[in-house]
């Protein structure tokens, strides 16, 4: 019976492994900028990606004072004035919470428009945030090819991001 009991607790320990290195993985891409020709460093929005599904389909996985840290950190590796990543991916989980409810039942192309309407959101506050902190209107290009970019690569990430719920599904509830 404790061989059975310690293959299952084994078997979920890798299962949250698997979600959490999803989670570094999306980190990491989010920490690195796309240098793109005379638009400059151009950052995908990765983390509000795993955010935003997560917060969807399993809002326990990502709690609120995890996404504000999560934030912080990509604050100091983005040189982004502190604490604007933070407040952007709490805001962001928060709304995206508050319609959960509507976001479970809908098809995919419903979820993906309800990402890039935040993505959108989250991307004009940061500009907004840039040109308050800074005193300088700065172009909006950088930002719209971010938000257009991470729309259009939500789908490929999103597969993984799936993959890795249904491993969880398997051992627990989706709620949790």
């Amino acid at each position: 019976m404790a061989s059975v009991w310690n293959e299952s607790l084994l078997r979920m320990i890798g299962r949250w492994g698997l979600a959490l290195a999803m989670l570094l993985v999306l980190f990491v891409f989010s920490a690195a900028p796309l240098e793109i020709a005379r638009l400059g460093e151009i950052r995908p929005v990765f983390m509000l990606m795993a955010v935003y599904y997560w917060t969807i389909l399993r809002p326990a996985l990502l709690p609120a004072p995890a996404v504000f840290a999560i934030g912080l950190v990509l604050d100091l590796l983005s040189a982004a004035p502190f604490g604007m990543n933070a407040l952007i991916l709490v805001l962001a989980q928060w709304l995206i919470r508050s319609q959960r409810k509507f976001l479970l039942g809908q098809s995919f192309l419903m979820i993906w428009a309800g990402f890039a309407a935040i993505a959108t959101g989250a991307g004009l506050m940061q500009w907004g945030l840039f040109v308050m902190f800074n005193l300088t209107l700065f172009s909006a290009k950088p930002m719209l090819v971010s938000v257009v970019i991470s729309t259009l690569l939500f789908p490929l990430f999103v597969w993984p991001l799936s993959a890795v719920h249904k491993a969880l599904m398997t051992h627990s509830s989706p709620t949790s």
